[in-house]
């Protein structure tokens, strides 16, 4: 039976995407091949360690990365380059050829510790634009599995893509996929067009091309949680804690406003809304707080410092002209939470505001909706253009640009009955329930098997491989 090697960057993070990958191969088995979060100087000719873990559920093989490579790898090339460019804002991009020269050493340490470990018939899931060059790098180390890559992040409409410098040689790495993975409908189209805009290719379907002779099928995929994840959280003690202490010193009307410290977060219209919201209803002072979650750790370095100082600016601002004594409207806490912790925060607010203006999987607005209480629960405003907007059906959604019309949602969230409240999160649920992290992986693989077999329009379908492999070192 083939084996699967989930490729991802960082396997240390403790975040809820790590959580989820965690939870795939805990059920599926297989190998995680990642950076291990540490920087260690290699001298140049030597090879960096590799460490193979077998573990009880799936195998791991981690690696650490150079300063440089974090630095200008990392948080140079893929944070103030490409991330920019894939959120629609070009005029951000910051591209060095400092910057790309360590984010392909990053690239060439991954597809080393593949192809040592890779075996024939391994099936490869890479994940996002941090690993982009290893695609064509494994291809040229000659290893010929079966390779998914997906797209956590938006995929830039237009020729976007062609603002990043020299463009061509990740575009050479993308179409030596199999199968190439969105979160939503618009982002493979956007794909799509761009491609046949560039490359003579040949339309064998609505989801599939061939570009130089080879087959590459796309199809869409939203990222799901792990339910069994959620309940862990519910049921932990820093949960309880958490939400005890939120209940028992914030006002009853709590708005839960996260997400990245960036400039695709919205934040400021954020704030905006809330006082268009107080002066067109001064009803809601005394009784609502919007509780902003705002550690440095949930941004990209260097720009998360700037975006949360100007951020507390900000909120301090808005405390001065509306805040009373005993009372304010805005909260910006910059602790780094816990998972459990935040899950408490989570199942404490009445009202959660993921607006960013620009999304891949809003895997917060999940989780929100999850961890509530389907007794008494929580209502979720999101924007258009997360990437979730497409298959959460429940949730307000709003234009994160407009202030009057968050302002209004806010306003319609805190005045819902509780049998609209239930009928909402009941809905939303329901999509949960069926578009969660298993489905992703099960659909992302059949499609990969399913291209093989030569239907060049497969159709996502559950598939649950038995058993677990054990790897072997030859």
């Amino acid at each position: 039976m083939s084996g699967l090697i989930l490729v991802s960057h960082n396997y240390s993070q403790h975040a809820t995407l790590s959580a989820l990958y965690d939870a795939i191969l805990s059920r599926r088995g297989g190998l995680w091949v990642s950076w291990n979060g540490k920087c260690e100087a290699i001298a140049p000719d030597t090879l960096r360690t590799l460490s193979f873990r077998h573990g009880n559920k799936f195998d791991t093989l981690t690696f650490p990365l150079t300063q440089e490579e974090s630095e200008a790898g990392y948080h140079g090339y893929v944070h103030q380059g490409l991330w920019p460019v894939f959120h629609q804002r070009p005029d951000l991009a910051r591209f060095t050829s400092h910057s790309r020269r360590h984010y392909q050493k990053i690239n060439e340490a991954y597809a080393r510790a593949i192809a040592e470990y890779a075996m024939p018939d391994d099936r490869l899931l890479i994940q996002d634009y941090h690993l982009i060059p290893c695609i064509k790098l494994l291809r040229e180390a000659g290893l010929l599995n079966r390779t998914a890559f997906f797209f956590h992040q938006p995929f830039p409409s237009g020729q976007g893509f062609e603002a990043i410098p020299d463009w061509q040689w990740l575009a050479e790495s993308l179409l030596c996929s199999d199968l190439i993975g969105f979160q939503t409908l618009q982002d493979m189209n956007n794909f799509l067009l761009w491609i046949e805009s560039e490359y003579r290719t040949e339309r064998l379907s609505a989801t599939s091309v061939r570009v130089h002779g080879h087959l590459i099928t796309t199809g869409v995929f939203p990222m799901g949680i792990d339910l069994e994840d959620v309940e862990y959280l519910k049921e932990s003690n820093s949960c309880r804690l958490m939400e005890q202490q939120c209940r028992e010193t914030l006002p009853e009307h709590t708005v839960l406003s996260g997400g990245h410290l960036d400039s695709s977060a919205g934040l400021p219209y954020r704030l905006s809304a809330m006082e268009v919201l107080l002066r067109a209803h001064p009803e809601h002072e005394g009784s609502i707080r919007l509780l902003q979650l705002a550690s440095k750790a949930a941004g990209h370095l260097p720009h998360a410092s700037e975006v949360a100082q100007d951020l507390e600016s900000l909120c301090g601002e808005m405390n001065g002209a509306h805040g009373m004594l005993g009372w304010y409207p805005v909260s910006c806490l910059t602790h780094a939470y816990s998972r459990e912790e935040q899950a408490g925060i989570y199942r404490a607010s009445r009202v959660a505001l993921v607006t960013p203006l620009m999304a891949g999987m809003s895997l917060m607005a999940k989780m929100y909706v999850a961890l509530q209480d389907r007794a008494n629960p929580g209502v979720l405003i999101l924007s258009q253009f997360a990437g979730a907007s497409e298959h959460m059906d429940g949730a307000i959604v709003v234009n994160p640009y407009d202030p009057d019309a968050i302002a209004d949602a806010i306003h319609t969230a805190l005045r819902l009955p509780l049998k609209e409240r239930q009928n909402r999160h009941a809905r939303l649920m329901k999509g949960i329930r069926r578009l969660d992290c298993h489905w992703w992986a099960d659909s992302l693989l059949a499609s990969l098997s399913e291209a093989e077999d030569g239907n060049p329009e497969p159709q996502a379908r559950s598939l649950l491989f038995a058993g677990r492999y054990g790897r072997l070192r030859y």
